[in-house]
């Protein structure tokens, strides 16, 4: 269905909240996950924010999938600076920092590029072949997703290799990547220190209440980007009592 025959849904959420509320009473704690992307907070605005934030206790921003196959040009999917507009976005529409959780994936994502654009420039902002159906919004299979629990697509595992082994991070706008010129593919997660780095690029600047990811058993069997999240809120959160 196109935006304009469910545009109705803005008015409807909070009212919903309100009822759910209503029925449970103040003692039990609602939540919500919210988009990370401005394009998709249609419903999310300075008359509507202030209304929802009345009966939920927090809002989970979903950092992640800041790019995906609706996108024309690479991009972290779950970088610093995307990361800052979302949760500025919600700030400025009128939620309060400490009922902002910041989202974090146990994910990886890779999408196809266009070589040649790729390789004179920066393979930051390089075009993407078409990802998606313009039409039926059907996936065109140039780009894909695996959890750190999942094996590796066996098309993807020598790229993949290389990711891993010759990655990168971006200190301008805050995130791990790697384009692998031999097959056309842009590699965008998080690893153990891109995880690290958020806590004083993005909780510590915007004073944020918490994190959240998605989700706990794709970082199985080894726990390694999880136990990261754990210990680096334990530290903000001290860090935040000390003050």
């Amino acid at each position: 269905l196109p935006n304009d025959q469910k545009s109705w849904e803005i008015e409807a959420y909070p009212l919903l909240l309100a009822e759910v509320r209503r029925a449970l009473g103040p003692q039990k704690v609602i939540s919500a996950a919210v988009p990370g992307l401005k394009r998709d907070m249609l419903a999310f605005t300075h008359q509507t924010v202030p209304r929802i934030m009345r009966y939920v206790d927090f809002l989970n921003v979903m950092t992640y999938d800041l790019m995906n196959r609706r996108d024309n040009v690479t991009k972290h999917h779950t970088g610093v600076k995307l990361s800052l507009e979302a949760v500025d976005a919600y700030i400025a529409a009128g939620a309060a920092p400490e009922r902002l959780n910041l989202g974090f994936a146990f994910y990886v994502r890779w999408f196809k590029t266009e070589h040649e654009a790729c390789a004179k420039a920066s393979p930051i902002g390089c075009p993407t072949p078409q990802l998606e159906d313009p039409q039926t919004g059907a996936d065109l299979g140039r780009g894909g997703a695996f959890a750190w629990h999942d094996p590796v697509p066996a098309n993807l595992v020598d790229s993949f290799s290389r990711a891993l082994r010759q990655g990168t991070y971006d200190e301008e706008d805050g995130g791990y990547y790697y384009w692998d010129p031999s097959e056309d593919i842009w590699w965008t997660f998080d690893t153990v220190d891109a995880i690290k780095r958020k806590f004083p690029a993005i909780l510590k600047r915007r004073n944020l209440g918490g994190v959240f990811a998605w989700a706990l058993g794709e970082d199985a069997p080894r726990f390694e980007h999880f136990s990261a999240l754990k210990y680096g809120l334990k530290d903000f959160l001290k860090e935040k009592e000390e003050l």
